[in-house]
Formats: C-alpha cells, sequence, structure tokens
C-alpha cells in the first residue's frame, strides 16, 4: 500500500516484477487538492484518490524499466522499477 501523507507517497520506490500485471493500493490520508490525482505520464494513467484506502491503480504488462509517478502538480512524486530480477509475484519497495 502507497500511503498518500504530508506531501510525500511513502513509499517512494516500489520495484515490482517486469512483465506482469501490477495494481497498486493507495491510502490518502492528505486532504490537500494536490493529493487527490496520481498520475504516470509514461503510461497515460491518471486516478482520481478519494480520502481513504481502497484506491486501486491497475497497471499493464510493463518491460523493465523506470515509469514515474506524481500528482497533477508534480509535488508528489515516486517511481516505479520494474525489473527481471523480481520474483514474478514480488512487490518490494525501497
Amino acid at each position: 500500500m502507497i500511503v498518500v501523507d504530508n506531501g510525500v507517497y511513502k513509499p517512494g520506490h516500489i520495484i515490482v516484477a517486469a512483465n506482469k500485471e501490477v495494481v497498486l493500493t493507495f491510502d490518502r490520508k492528505d486532504s490537500a487538492p494536490c493529493a487527490e490525482t496520481v498520475v504516470f505520464p509514461q503510461l497515460d494513467i491518471s486516478k482520481t484518490l478519494a480520502m481513504g484506502d481502497g484506491n486501486t491503480v491497475k497497471l499493464p504488462t510493463l518491460e523493465a524499466g523506470e515509469y514515474d509517478f506524481h500528482c497533477q502538480m508534480q509535488m508528489y512524486k515516486g517511481c516505479l522499477l520494474y525489473t527481471s530480477d523480481a520474483a514474478d509475484d514480488s512487490l518490494r519497495v525501497d
């Protein structure tokens, strides 16, 4: 689960297995307008986040690489690292 609070995503760096679908869950604790949307610019995906947990974003199967995510104003920032070194069912945070 990714917590959205006090200007940051926690964790902000997430490592997942390449070539697998990924579902991320966000827990929005910050009521600031900037926290209400998460954007994955390289994937052309954005999601409005309601207050609380249960906000899921399903990402497509992706090749190994780094994919950024941020709020609409780019104040909150994070990075997904898709790697072939991760276990097939792993979702690891650093």
